[in-house]
């Protein structure tokens, strides 16, 4: 009996020896916290494509739903958004949403029945919001099965949304798409209706939310490339979510600039924001000032902007000649020391922070 248990045991023994290494399952990667980088990929062809950033090692990982999915994104890669469970990966030209599982990257599902889809935002424990471009819509869809179970017309090209869970309101920024719009639509998230339009300066395009509940938006402004003169400056406006009422406008000089990128370091008390997303300085200001900036406090042009919430650093994308790859600098707030910089995709255009 012993001698036939020992041949047993070293029967299993050697099978175990002889597994490949290749059957060994590894942990999967995964991509969190860190930083998200959205490139948008060149206009017309290719893909876009997301990068992976390590804060603390400085590490870059390139192209992480390709590398995972073996498959591309789509043609352009608007915005990445990310809640506990999921990743919506928004390519606008392919006019898809790439549903992923929020840790490992694997692709779940894909929506394809929008035809300009912008950005994403949940709203609520069981559904995401989409602004899509060309219908001027947003749709709502259920989350465990992701099927659209409303939609609202919101403006001309509505864009980056902000759903303020205390009064279940979801606000939406008319950015204007290929026209011009002035208008943040309020909709309600539970009834999916139109609740009110709050008249703003011309093409809304970007947010901040600060300390004491305020909503922030800038305003790129009106280009009459017919007829210059006829231009209207951008502006930033502060709105009362208690009343959705604009409670101050300030406003631009010059009204071949197109102030955008308008975000607010982790404190939520001092805002930053680009003069001309294509040519402009990236300038600060408190939210208590009654002027706006007159000197940048970074003179490099910043197609993306935006600052992490979580750890605190400013982010700028420099999307060079918009052909070839791009860069990512990250500075330390309120200093605004270079702490690190490294390349990124075509046009990096977005960030996402977790």
């Amino acid at each position: 009996m012993k001698k036939t248990r020992l041949y047993l045991l070293a029967g299993i023994v050697a099978i175990a020896c002889s597994k490949k290494e290749d059957d060994v399952q590894l942990p999967e990667k995964l991509y969190q916290p860190g930083v998200l980088v959205v490139n948008e990929g060149p206009f017309g062809t290719g893909t876009g494509t997301l990068d992976f950033y390590d804060p603390q090692s400085k590490q870059v990982e390139y192209d992480i739903y390709q590398k995972v999915n073996n498959l591309p994104i789509g043609n352009i890669f608007q915005s990445a958004y990310f809640d506990l469970s999921y990743g919506y990966l928004v390519a606008n030209n392919s006019g898809a949403v790439r549903i992923v599982d929020a840790n490992n990257m694997k692709l779940f599902r894909s929506l394809e029945d929008m035809a300009s889809p912008r950005y994403a935002m949940r709203t609520g424990s069981s559904t995401v919001a989409f602004s899509d471009w060309a219908s001027g819509k947003v749709f709502f869809y259920q989350t465990q099965i992701f099927e659209k179970v409303g939609e609202v017309l919101s403006g001309s090209g509505p864009e980056k949304m902000y759903f303020h869970s205390q009064s279940n309101k979801l606000y939406v920024l008319n950015s204007g798409g290929f026209s011009t719009d002035s208008t943040v639509s309020v909709i309600n998230a539970n009834t999916y209706q139109l609740v009110k339009k709050i008249q703003v300066p011309y093409n809304p395009n970007s947010y901040a939310l600060d300390k004491n509940g305020k909503l922030w938006v800038l305003c790129g402004g009106r280009k009459d490339w017919t007829n210059p003169a006829n231009s209207t400056p951008g502006a930033l406006v502060r709105i009362d979510l208690n009343t959705d009422e604009v409670e101050a406008v300030l406003n631009f000089d010059n009204p071949d600039q197109f102030p955008s990128n308008l975000c607010i370091n982790k404190e939520k008390d001092v805002l930053y924001f680009v003069d001309d997303k294509y040519f402009g300085g990236v300038y600060r200001m408190s939210i208590t000032s009654a002027t706006l900036p007159t000197t940048p406090v970074i003179e490099r042009t910043a197609y993306a902007l935006d600052i992490d919430p979580i750890r605190g650093d400013l982010y700028l994308g420099d999307a060079g000649n918009f052909n070839q790859i791009g860069k990512i600098i990250r500075y330390a707030v309120p200093s605004l020391t270079p702490v690190d910089s490294f390349t990124a995709g075509v046009i990096p255009g977005n960030f996402f922070f977790r």
